[in-house]
Order: structure tokens, then C-alpha cells, then sequence
């Protein structure tokens, strides 16, 4: 029987007794922990281990405004407070998988451990917390600055 995955903006007491059948610590980073989620493969649980929910947040803002774009690990749901997010599960990259790979030009964190593959071999991020706030030059053409 696969585990509950609690709603979008459910109580985070819903999401405490998803993370207590978790017990397999996929990945611990500087704010948040991955945690296998039983019965469940294609997911993650990933649990802020801050005061703040920060990273939780970032990534919730940017998959809820590029997620048309189909280069995020989908988010399934998160908390009312988003300590806990509900993600899509990507498959390990091989070396060399990042060479004609093309960054989203709104991501900074390019390091090739926070990209994966999903299911059908396309490549996505997975951590995706850190974001270019600038418009970037080469997306948008050339910016021209004081014109009137």
C-alpha cells in the first residue's frame, strides 16, 4: 500500500506523518533534507532543516512561474508553512549528460548534482532555489538602459 501524500497547503502535521514513514535520507543539504517516500518511487519528501523555509519557498515561486517550461522537477504539493515539498524523483545524470544541455537562463546554481533525469530521459533540475534576478542580455536581445 503506497504511503499518503498530503494535499498542496495542507497542515504541516499532515506532511510530520509522511516524513515519519520516511526512512530512507536520500540527500542533506545546507536547508533542506530528500527522503525516499515508500510506495511512492517517482517521489521525494524534502524537509527544510532551518528556522527558515526559504529554499522550500524559492522553489515552490519558481516552479509555480516556469513550470510550462518543463525543465523543473515537478512539485506534487507542500505545506501550509512549505517546511515539507512533495517533488518529482530524478534519476542520477551519467558524466558527460550536461555537455549540450542548455541551463534555464533563470538558474544560478548550475552544479551538475542538482540536475537529474525524469522517467522518459529528459533533463530537469532539481534543486532549483537559487535564481538570476537580472534580465539576462542574451534571452531578451540587447537592453538599452537610460533611453528615453
Amino acid at each position: 500500500m503506497a504511503t499518503h501524500i498530503p494535499r498542496h497547503t495542507s497542515p504541516d502535521c499532515q506532511f510530520e506523518s509522511l516524513w515519519l514513514e520516511c526512512k530512507n535520507l536520500i540527500a542533506r543539504g545546507t536547508g533542506r533534507d530528500a527522503y525516499e517516500i515508500p510506495g511512492h518511487p517517482d517521489k521525494v519528501l524534502k524537509v527544510s532543516n532551518r528556522q527558515s523555509n526559504f529554499s522550500n519557498w524559492m522553489e515552490i515561486l519558481v516552479y509555480e512561474q516556469f513550470k510550462d517550461r518543463d525543465e523543473l522537477a515537478t512539485i506534487f504539493s507542500w505545506s501550509w508553512s512549505g517546511r515539507f515539498v512533495v517533488m518529482e524523483r530524478l534519476i542520477p545524470l551519467s558524466p558527460g549528460d550536461l555537455c549540450s544541455y542548455t541551463f534555464p537562463y533563470y538558474l544560478t546554481d548550475r552544479k551538475p548534482e542538482n540536475y537529474g533525469k525524469d522517467a522518459s530521459g529528459k533533463i530537469k533540475a532539481l534543486d532549483y532555489a537559487a535564481l538570476a534576478i537580472d534580465t539576462p542580455q542574451d534571452y531578451f536581445g540587447e537592453i538599452t538602459r537610460g533611453a528615453t
